[in-house]
C-alpha cells in the first residue's frame, strides 16, 4: 500500500470515527433534553428510562443525581437504594454516597440505618478537603446541618487547623440558629484578616435582623467587648463595635468608641471626623458637636482642622434650628460662631459654603435681608470662588431680590445663570426658578412651556417639581376656568415662598370665600399643611392633609398627600403601625404614583424586612 493510499484509508477511518461520535453526542444532547421535559411534565417514569440510558452509558454523577432526586418521586425507593450501594461499591471512598442512602433510609422511616449511614460517612474524613466538600454539599441538599457541622470540626481536628471551613461553618451555625457561635466564628475570621470586615458586617445584617428586642446584637456587642478586652491590639473589634453601635442609633457609645481607637492607633481624628458628619446626617447634633471639637484639639497641623471647624458652625446653626422655641438670641449667637469662624479660616472658596449659610440666616431667620445682599453680592465677585459657586450666589441673590419684591432683577439673575449653564444641573434650577417667576406672576402658559422642558431634566428632584407645578397650572386653567382665583393662588404660594405665612393665610381663605366653585380647594389645602410645617406646627399641618384625604383623595394631590401624612407618623409622630398602614394604603390606592418606590421601601424597612431578600406586601 502506497502512502497515499494510507494517508486516504486513515483519513476515511477518521472521518466515519468522527461522525459517530458525533451522532453518539446528539443523542445523547436528545436524551437530556427529552429527560428534563418529562421531569417537568411530572412523567418520572419516563425521565427515569431515559436517565438510567444515561447513567448506564456514562457513569456520570449529573445523571446519578437526577435518578437519586426521581426514584422516590416515582414510588421506586428500593431501585433507587440498589443503585445507591452499588455506586458505594464501585467508590469506596466517595463518602457522600453513604448520605444519600441514608437519605433513602429516612424515606423509609429506618431512621437507625440512615444515622448508621450519615455517622460512617463523617468517620471517614480524612485530610481531604476536596472529599470532605463532597460530603457537606451532599449533607446541604438534605439540610442535615447538625452532621455538617461534625464533618467540618472533625476536618479541622484531623488537619490540625482551625482557619478550614470558617465561612462554611459560620453559615451553617446561621441555617442552625446557633447564633453565638456563629458570630464568635466570624469574628474569628475577623481576628486573622480584617480585610473581611464589610463582608462580616453585611452578613451581620443579614442574620441578626430583625432583631426587635436588641437581643442579638446586644450579644454581638458583648462578644466584641471581650474580643476587645483579650486583644487589645486588634483594632478591627473596636471598628465593629462602632459599626454595631451607629447600627443601633448609640452615637455617643460609637463616639467614645472611636475616640479611644483614635488615640490608639494615631489617626489624626479622621474617624471622628467621618462620626461626625454621620451624626450630623442623623440629627445627633451633640456627638457631632463632640466629635469636631475633637479633631479641632488636635491642632491647626491636623488634616482635618479647617473642615472641622467650618462644619462646628454649620451644626450650632442646624441644632438651633432643630428646636421649635429657639430665639433671637440663640440666632445671634450662631450669627456670631459663624462671623468668627469665617475670620479664622479667611473668605475664599474654602469658607464660601459658612458664608452662602450665614446669608440664609441672616435673610430667613435674622429678617436682615440687606445683610444677606451684601453677603451674595460679595461673594459674586469674589476672585477666589468659582464659577460654579458664583453661579449659587447668584441664585440665592435672586431668591432674596424676590423676596424684597424686586422680581424682575431676580428674574435677570436667574436667567444669566440659565445661560451661562445650559446644559447644568445648575442651569435647570435657575431655569425652574424663572418658571416659578411667571407663575407667581400669572403668566402661566409661559411658565408651562418652560415646565414641559424641565420635566426630562435628569435631576429627579427638578424634573417632579416641574411635574407638579405643570400639573398644578393645567389642572387649572382651561376654557371653563376663571383666572383670578389662581391668580391668587399663585400670590400666595409667592408669600409663602417669602415666609409671610400670615398673609399667605388670609389670601387662600379669600379664594373660597369670594370664589366658591373654584376648583382650588384640595390645593389650598396642601399649601397650607407645607406653610404649617415649615413654622413646625406638626398637629396642625397633619389635619389639613386629612382635610385633604378626606374630600379630594381622587385629585392630583390625593397620592402626594397620603404620602407626607405617612412621612410624618413615621418621621414625626413616630407612629409605626400607622406609617405601615398609610404606606401601604397608597401603593394599592395609586399603584401609578410616584411615591410608590419609596412607600413600598418604607413599609417594608417598618415591617422589618430583610430587603436583600424582601417578603410580599399583603
Amino acid at each position: 500500500m502506497s502512502k497515499n493510499q494510507f494517508r486516504f484509508f486513515l483519513l476515511f477511518f477518521c472521518l466515519i470515527y468522527a461522525n459517530q461520535i458525533l451522532v453518539a453526542q446528539n443523542q445523547i444532547a436528545t436524551s437530556i433534553r427529552l429527560a428534563k421535559q418529562a421531569h417537568n411534565n411530572e412523567e418520572f417514569e419516563k425521565a427515569i428510562d431515559y436517565y438510567e440510558d444515561l447513567y448506564k452509558k456514562t457513569n456520570s454523577d449529573t445523571y446519578y443525581n437526577s435518578l437519586v432526586e426521581l426514584y422516590p418521586k416515582a414510588d421506586r425507593i428500593k431501585d433507587g437504594e440498589k443503585m445507591i450501594k452499588k455506586r458505594i461499591r464501585k467508590f469506596p471512598m466517595r463518602t457522600e454516597f453513604l448520605v444519600d442512602l441514608g437519605h433513602y433510609y429516612e424515606l423509609q422511616e429506618e431512621d437507625a440505618s440512615a444515622k448508621k449511614q450519615y455517622e460512617e460517612a463523617i468517620s471517614k474524613i480524612d485530610l481531604n478537603n476536596t472529599q470532605t466538600r463532597l460530603l457537606t454539599n451532599k449533607f446541604k441538599v438534605y439540610k442535615k446541618y447538625k452532621y455538617i457541622e461534625e464533618a467540618y470540626l472533625k476536618a479541622r481536628r484531623i488537619n490540625g487547623d482551625n482557619r478550614l471551613f470558617q465561612f462554611e461553618l459560620a453559615n451553617n451555625y446561621a441555617e442552625q440558629g446557633k447564633t453565638e457561635e456563629m458570630v464568635n466564628e466570624y469574628l474569628t475570621i475577623l481576628g486573622e484578616n480584617n480585610g473581611y470586615k464589610q463582608t462580616v458586617q453585611n452578613l451581620f445584617q443579614r442574620y441578626l435582623r430583625p432583631d426587635p428586642e436588641g437581643k442579638q446584637m446586644a450579644m454581638l456587642r458583648e462578644q466584641l467587648l471581650r474580643k476587645i478586652q483579650r486583644e487589645p491590639g486588634k483594632g478591627i473589634f473596636s471598628e465593629l463595635l462602632i459599626w454595631l453601635y451607629i447600627q443601633d442609633k448609640n452615637f455617643n457609645g460609637a463616639y467614645l468608641q472611636a475616640k479611644a481607637l483614635d488615640r490608639r492607633k494615631k489617626e489624626d481624628g479622621v474617624r471622628l471626623y467621618k462620626l461626625a458628619q454621620l451624626s450630623l446626617a442623623n440629627k445627633e447634633f451633640a456627638v457631632a458637636e463632640k466629635s469636631f471639637y475633637y479633631v479641632i484639639s488636635i491642632g491647626e497641623e491636623g488634616a482635618y482642622y479647617k473642615a472641622a471647624k467650618l462644619k462646628m458652625a454649620e451644626v450650632k446653626k442646624l441644632r438651633v434650628l432643630d428646636q421649635k422655641d429657639y430665639t433671637k438670641t440663640d440666632l445671634l449667637g450662631v450669627r456670631a460662631t459663624f462671623l468668627s469662624t469665617i475670620e479664622d479660616l479667611g473668605k475664599n472658596s474654602f469658607s464660601y459654603p459658612l458664608m452662602s449659610s450665614l446669608a440664609d440666616l441672616e435673610a430667613f431667620y435674622l429678617d436682615d435681608l440687606d445683610s444677606a445682599i451684601m453677603w451674595n453680592s460679595f461673594m459674586i465677585e469674589l476672585p477666589s470662588l468659582s464659577k460654579h459657586q458664583k453661579a449659587e450666589s447668584k441664585l440665592a441673590l435672586g431668591d432674596l431680590l424676590l423676596v424684597s419684591n424686586e422680581i424682575w432683577e431676580a428674574s435677570l439673575l436667574y436667567s444669566q445663570v440659565d445661560k451661562d449653564f445650559k446644559y447644568d444641573q445648575l442651569g435647570e434650577t435657575a431655569k425652574l426658578k424663572n418658571a416659578k417667576i411667571a407663575f407667581y406672576t400669572g403668566d402661566f402658559y409661559w411658565a408651562q412651556a418652560q415646565l414641559d422642558v424641565l420635566k426630562g431634566s435628569t435631576s429627579k428632584l427638578i424634573a417632579n417639581d416641574a411635574m407638579d407645578l405643570s400639573l398644578t397650572i393645567t389642572d387649572n386653567i382651561g376654557l371653563d376656568s376663571i383666572a383670578e382665583p389662581f391668580e391668587m393662588y399663585a400670590r400666595a404660594d409667592l408669600l409663602n415662598f417669602k415666609k409671610d405665612y400670615s398673609l399667605a393665610h388670609k389670601t387662600l381663605d379669600s379664594i373660597p370665600e369670594f370664589f366658591p366653585a373654584s376648583s382650588l380647594k384640595d390645593d389650598i389645602l396642601f399649601l397650607k399643611y407645607e406653610m404649617e410645617y415649615a413654622q413646625r406646627n406638626y398637629d396642625t399641618s397633619s389635619t389639613y392633609l386629612r382635610s385633604l384625604l378626606a374630600d379630594y383623595a381622587e385629585d392630583i394631590l390625593g397620592d402626594d398627600a397620603l404620602f407626607e401624612l405617612a412621612l410624618m407618623e413615621q418621621e414625626i409622630f413616630k407612629n409605626t403601625v400607622t406609617a405601615m398602614d398609610l404606606f401601604k394604603q397608597l401603593i394599592t390606592t395609586y399603584p401609578a404614583s410616584i411615591h410608590v418606590v419609596e412607600s413600598r421601601k418604607r413599609f417594608r424597612l417598618l415591617r422589618g424586612d430583610n430587603l436583600e431578600n424582601p417578603k410580599e406586601i399583603n
